[in-house]
């Protein structure tokens, strides 16, 4: 099974060739693409109806599966709104959870409960860490969830997490991300792509968010694609994140990042694009000598923490990196282990927009 699974991951790279085995699963990728159609245009035709909030709901998503830089501007958005003085909440479906409950998370001293990735799931738990008095409402039923909030929280403005394909829930803004480095998913769909829906679904953006912007990519086949999909005057806008801070994850000062530079270090991570990460460090100068990568919205367990330090120490790594996500309920150890903290994403990532 591992190994069947390795071969879709590899066709779903960009880039990926198309094999016997890619033909194999053509129509696999058809009959998604046929569904997505069809499922939207039954909201568009009215034949199903979205339900609205009396709030404002602004939308955060992509057209493609794996880690675009979304969350980050999901808390962006949340946290200029709660600073202009709005009673603010985000709605998410808490991917990978194991509760069915609605469940809201609020860290108003930076920390939750040991439970909450496993409750909520690690993205909203992330969420919750970095908005802090926030609300961060997990439920798949995001319009019940958005009535109760409303009514029990006093929200004003919801942000819906990754709901580009939440059609369910109607939204005043949408806004679309797209990866600079795989901005379109190698244009194929699943099980051959990372293509959510077809291209012609960006026509429902009402803006777009262009990530890792400082990579090098093709700013104008991008541009070309969006203003050939989308509405002409949509407002494209350039992004890219940097790594602001580590902090030992068993407690301690953070500190610079630049403080690792020329050391050799290991990486823990379970994200959807490991290699930026991986990446960014060894741009800062580090040398990464162990890459411990578990699947995207991976639960992490004491093992694989230990397997991580083995392999770290076998490579002779100096410390252990890892991202915001990783539960720092996992028991602690003699090796060093950080948490990295990003920054960008924001007003100060914007570098170009298209108005």
């Amino acid at each position: 099974m591992s190994r069947f699974r390795d071969r879709i991951e590899a066709a779903m790279r960009p880039g990926g060739r198309a094999t016997g085995f890619v033909r194999l699963l053509s129509p696999l990728a058809r009959a998604y693409e046929l569904g997505a159609l069809v499922r939207a245009v039954a909201y568009e035709t009215g034949y199903r109806t979205a339900a609205r909030l009396a709030q404002p709901v602004i939308s955060v998503g992509n057209v493609t599966l794996g880690g675009t830089g979304k969350t980050p501007i999901v808390a962006h958005v949340a946290r200029f709104l709660r600073d202009q003085g709005y009673e603010t909440a985000v709605l998410t479906r808490g991917y990978g959870r194991s509760s069915r409950e609605r469940v809201v998370l609020t860290a108003e001293d930076g920390r939750l409960a040991d439970s909450a990735v496993e409750r909520g799931g690690d993205e909203p738990a992330l969420l919750a860490r970095e908005l802090r008095d926030v609300p961060v409402v997990v439920d798949s039923r995001r319009a019940e969830a958005g009535q109760w909030a409303a009514r029990e929280l006093g929200t004003e403005v919801f942000i819906l997490d990754d709901g580009f394909q939440h059609m369910q829930l109607a939204r005043d803004v949408n806004l679309l991300v797209l990866d600079a480095t795989d901005p379109f998913g190698g244009l194929r769909m699943p099980p051959l792509g990372r293509l959510r829906e077809p291209l012609q679904a960006m026509r429902r953006a009402d803006a777009v968010i262009v990530t890792r912007s400082d990579r090098a990519f093709d700013e104008g086949a991008i541009e070309r694609v969006v203003r050939g999909t989308c509405r002409p005057e949509i407002p494209i806008f350039y992004s890219w994140h940097d790594i602001e801070s580590i902090r030992p994850v068993f407690g301690g000062e953070s500190r610079s990042p630049q403080s690792l530079r020329n050391r050799k270090v290991a990486v823990l991570t379970a994200i959807g694009n490991p290699a930026v990460f991986v990446e960014d460090l060894q741009n800062i100068g580090m040398n990464v000598v162990s890459e411990s990568l578990e699947r995207d919205h991976h639960v992490f367990r004491q093992a694989d923490l230990e397997a991580a330090i083995d392999s770290a120490r076998a490579a002779g790594a100096e410390a252990l990196l890892t991202t915001e996500r990783t539960p720092s309920s996992l028991s602690n150890s003699n090796t060093e282990i950080f948490r990295f903290t990003r920054s960008g994403s924001g007003s100060a990532a914007t570098t170009k927009a298209n108005c």
